[in-house]
């Protein structure tokens, strides 16, 4: 008989997670170098190495720029779907019959896509940030090996491919709002009057506070923290 592992869940442990996946209080552990010990530590070295971190540079910097992209696309491809949805939803035979279930599933819909606007909006500048991360290691280290080749350009002004399309992602995320509030001004789902709150628009924008919390704030937010880590070996018999 196959042995199956039991799943243990300690609710302690769950009910101390939560509050660390909304809010993220970690502090930043990291230590400044002044020029003189960036230098020391990566330019003033042997020059294999300094010629082997100047090319891992360039290698993560282009890397990461394909990584945006691709990245870019996924959301795309999903918020386009959920647009597709919305228009299908709002021109169907239902939902323009009075009082069909109050239409809530549009405005899950917008809290959906909502959602992924935004959370294509911080993945724009996570990702913008770890490429600029590998560029200025590219600045600083290509004196010795390639001149200042990356820091001479020939445009004076341009534009910047990876602000517009965080700008367009921001335009979205606008664009789910104005949705929301005209839905739920035509179709009188809240009424704080008489208090009349239909529960799966209230459930649906609770989840949404509750995303963004997590992601402006808590598990969503990177620190770089102190990391403790373990490393245990597992065992091979050999027959």
């Amino acid at each position: 008989m196959k042995y199956i592992p039991k799943l243990s869940i300690n609710p302690r442990v769950v009910m101390e997670y939560i509050p660390k996946w909304l809010i993220n209080s970690d502090e930043s552990d990291l230590t400044e170098l002044t020029e003189k010990e960036y230098k020391a530590a990566l330019v003033d070295i042997d020059k294999e190495l300094a010629k082997a971190a100047f090319n891992k540079a360039w290698e993560i910097r282009n890397f990461e720029i394909e990584m945006y992209w691709k990245r870019a696309t996924y959301f795309w491809a999903f918020i386009a779907v959920s647009f597709a949805g919305y228009f299908a939803l709002i021109n169907s035979k239902s939902y323009l019959e009075p009082d069909r279930y109050n239409h809530v599933e549009v405005y899950f819909l917008i809290c959906l896509g909502f959602i992924l606007s935004v959370a294509w909006v911080l993945i724009n500048k996570g990702s913008k940030a770890w490429q600029r991360q590998w560029e200025v290691h590219v600045d600083l280290l290509e004196e010795q090996f390639t001149g200042p080749l990356y820091k001479i350009v020939h445009p004076k002004i341009t534009y910047s491919v990876s602000k517009i399309n965080e700008i367009i992602s921001v335009v979205f995320s606008i664009t789910w709002i104005l949705l929301g509030v005209k839905y739920l001004v035509d179709q009188h789902l809240i009424n704080f009057g008489s208090m009349n709150i239909n529960w799966f628009v209230l459930a649906s924008t609770l989840g949404v506070v509750v995303t963004l919390v997590s992601m402006f704030c808590g598990h969503g937010r990177g620190r770089f923290s102190n990391r403790s880590v373990s490393m245990s070996k597992r065992s091979v018999t050999y027959n």
